[in-house]
């Protein structure tokens, strides 16, 4: 189990580009604990969070380990029934709750999707009572005078089906539980919404949200802030930025000639030649890395166009299709390098492909930053993007 989920944080570290945890230090070290997490990006949330929580069992739906494949990327977690319609699945259900329960009060922490299903949108989804009924369970059969922790845990994502995009973990203030608050699920089940509700993001409708998430975007890439991606969303969502800024960044952010990334428009400081420089600088070792790896790449992203239903479940399936591929690509370079090159050689080839594609994948990002930097270079507008930024921070 620890080096499969050893494996599944690999995925994640390679996906996305960072994963940031704020509040490490709310992470209860004894006791009973029960994590509650919103669900955002399909079952990729339950490899990013392992970010925060290396040794933690998390309940996960039965479709997600009906083959051996599926269980190398889901599998040794608490399996329920999404849709529980019988009655031997509703009683699966409750046995799987009472194991649950089992593993807590052996000490090891429980993850929970209280939504039951996901969605990038632009608020939580409602919560159901699930997690709610592990503690009453739990509760019941550890003793009059036990208590267990919930912690509430606020996933963002940048843009969550992006590669090479940037993921937060939020980590909430805990909430302890007694046997008699666990008797009322309706009322502990609302304790446990507005816990992920300040961790959130909670913006009205999704335009408000795409928005929202670039004028978050623009204020983290340009340096003149350090609070999380999160906290700016959320400021914009409550409207705690004057009315005049608002106003201000809604022109920029509707400016059709502007070049943008992940739809907030970015300008360099001293002009953008320099980024325009960097970005040409690297083209040669990002395209040649992506030319490297296109089986991978290409496989996952055709796999995500056909499959996807929603943008929620494109990550999900460029790793499920790209991973095997990038293993079977190994086996075909290792091959080759073997077959046609003196084994000195072949090995230092590999070296050189491995550093490549590791390269290629942390300067990505970066390259795209810059091609945006280099495209806005114009002195009007690049202006007015670094004004409202450092206007906007005083």
């Amino acid at each position: 189990m620890r080096w499969l989920n050893r494996f599944r944080l690999l995925l994640a570290l390679f996906y996305f580009c960072d994963i940031r945890v704020y509040g490490r230090e709310r992470i209860p070290v004894s006791g009973m604990t029960l994590f509650v997490s919103n669900h955002r990006n399909g079952a990729i949330d339950g490899y990013v969070l392992l970010k925060a929580l290396p040794a933690c069992r998390a309940i996960v739906g039965r479709n997600l380990t009906g083959s051996w494949f599926l269980r190398l990327f889901f599998g040794g977690q608490i399996e329920v029934y999404r849709r529980a319609e019988t009655a031997e699945q509703r009683a699966w259900n409750r046995e799987r709750m009472r194991e649950a329960a089992s593993v807590m009060r052996r000490g090891e922490p429980v993850l929970i999707f209280p939504e039951g299903t996901s969605k990038l949108g632009p608020s939580l989804l409602p919560i159901k009572k699930g997690a709610a009924l592990i503690c009453r369970m739990l509760l019941e059969e550890a003793g009059e005078d036990s208590e267990l922790t919930i912690v509430p845990l606020g996933l963002h994502y940048e843009e969550g089906w992006r590669f090479r995009s940037a993921a937060e973990i939020h980590v909430g203030q805990p909430v302890r539980v007694t046997k008699d608050e666990a008797r009322n699920l309706t009322e502990l089940t609302e304790t446990i919404r507005q816990s992920l509700m300040e961790i959130a993001e909670n913006f009205a409708n999704e335009q408000d949200q795409r928005i929202g998430e670039a004028f978050a975007t623009m204020l983290r890439y340009h340096g003149v802030t350090d609070r999380s991606h999160l906290v700016l969303c959320r400021m914009w969502a409550e409207r705690k930025i004057p009315e005049e800024k608002r106003g201000e960044f809604l022109r920029l952010y509707q400016a059709a000639d502007s070049a943008r990334y992940q739809g907030a428009p970015l300008a360099a400081r001293r002009g953008g030649w320099a980024s325009a420089a960097v970005y040409w600088l690297l083209s040669p070792f990002i395209l040649l890395a992506l030319m490297l790896n296109m089986l991978p790449l290409a496989g996952g992203y055709a796999a995500a166009r056909k499959m996807a239903d929603d943008r929620n479940v494109i990550a999900l399936w460029r790793i499920l299709v790209g991973t095997p591929l990038f293993v079977l690509q190994w086996v075909i370079y290792i091959l080759v390098a073997l077959l046609f090159c003196p084994l000195s050689m072949a090995g230092w080839l590999l070296i050189g492909y491995a550093g490549l594609t590791g390269v290629g994948c942390w300067l990505l990002d970066v390259w795209r930053r810059a091609g945006v930097r280099g495209r806005n270079r114009s002195y009007e507008e690049r202006q007015a993007i670094l004004l409202f930024c450092e206007g906007f921070m005083k």
